[in-house]
């Protein structure tokens, strides 16, 4: 692995994980925030690629995830994410990406 792909790798991981606290009542912000919980959580090849890249397990950020307050989703934040997540799923490649067995 070249330095600077791990560090691109670095980067996405820790950008997925800054989107999964956001706190904010901005709905793309809010997109964000489902479409980085689904990809660590969701047990994604990628994800899980990314993590063996940079020698770090899946679970370690996964338990993050679980545990760390700003990844929950705040009442304000559910009103507004409706809407979106009801947008979210009616993509075709939504249901092509996360509804294969």
């Amino acid at each position: 692995m070249i330095k600077g792909e791990e560090g691109l790798v670095t980067a996405i991981l820790t950008q997925a994980v800054e989107d999964a606290k956001y706190t904010g009542l901005n709905k793309q912000d809010l997109k964000h925030k489902i479409e980085a919980i689904n990809w660590i959580m969701g047990n994604d090849p990628q994800f899980n690629y990314y993590c063996k890249v940079i020698n770090i397990e899946p679970s370690y950020i996964k338990n993050k995830i679980k545990t760390y307050n700003d990844t929950r989703i705040t009442s304000q934040q559910k009103v507004l994410l409706k809407p979106i997540v009801e947008s979210m799923l009616k993509q075709d490649n939504y249901k092509e990406i996360n509804h294969v067995n």
